[in-house]
């Protein structure tokens, strides 16, 4: 039997936990870099504000070659993941907004109530600037045209939140006559992709973007430019008369004074990660 020296012993054994350790260090460090290094991935189990929908990261077809000069040409944008209202702001959230500000309320109110039984109706008679500052009350921001359509509109270029075929039945749009609008979220077959509520019909959605032409337009006007806010995804209304063609597409433009106020303007708010 061979005799070990205790001192060479207890020297042999420190040496290999130091190594051990050190193997383990380096590993970690290692792993830890190339974590860090690597491109962020899409929070797509994040958990999203109340009453909030994530729509995630990535390219999705915009416009449309197939009406309107302003709607074209059909492009892919690129955007990072936001989070977009699943409703239209209603009645009762813009109240609380008026209680908390003292801001005057819409024109068809009485007082400082909205109108009987309209508490789940998108809020009217809002000015781009109401949008605005209601969103920035709420922690918030409007969303921008083009968040706005991708969450309309998915990946795929459908024309219409729930595919390419014109459905009345599915949005409160002028063919389905009701003449006027509906509590939110009375349409869940008319759903977006992202399960967003009411993006075609019930009233036009003010969004943060100066009315511009797409980057490839050729077909230049005199409206283009810092003077009208777009609007987004057609309402109630009938506007044959202004020959608008159905107002309910995904890719649909409608523009106007950013002080304008009707009884077919609301919106909804979005949210950055």
């Amino acid at each position: 039997m061979i005799a070990l020296d205790p001192l060479k012993g207890t020297c042999f054994f420190l040496f290999n936990v130091l190594f051990l350790l050190t193997a383990i260090g380096l590993f970690t460090g290692v792993t830890g870099a190339t974590a860090a290094g690597a491109p962020k991935s899409s929070p797509s189990h994040a958990t999203a504000p109340p009453n909030m929908t994530l729509i995630p990261q990535g390219p999705f077809i915009m416009g449309s070659d197939a009406r309107w000069p302003d709607e074209g040409p059909m492009h892919t944008v690129y955007l990072d993941s936001f989070y977009i209202d699943k409703f239209e702001v209603t009645h009762i959230l813009y109240q609380k907004f008026i209680e908390s500000t003292g801001r005057p309320a819409p024109e068809d109110w009485i007082g400082n109530t909205y109108p009987p039984n309209n508490g789940n109706h998108p809020v009217v008679f809002v000015t781009w600037y109401d949008a605005n500052d209601f969103c920035h009350w709420a922690g918030k921001r409007l969303p921008t045209d083009i968040e706005w359509e991708k969450a309309a509109r998915g990946t795929d270029g459908r024309w219409f939140p729930w595919g390419n075929d014109f459905d009345p039945k599915k949005a409160n749009v002028p063919q389905l006559k009701l003449g006027g609008t509906t509590p939110v979220g009375s349409f869940p077959k008319g759903n977006s992709p992202y399960g967003v509520s009411d993006m075609a019909g019930n009233v036009w959605e003010w969004t943060a973007s100066w009315y511009k032409a797409y980057a490839e337009n050729k077909r230049p006007t005199e409206n283009y430019g810092e003077k009208y806010r777009v609007l987004k995804g057609g309402s109630w209304i009938d506007c044959s008369g202004y020959h608008c063609g159905i107002s309910a597409p995904n890719f649909n433009r409608s523009f106007f004074n950013p002080g304008t106020k009707n009884n077919g303007f609301g919106f909804r708010c979005a949210k950055s990660l």
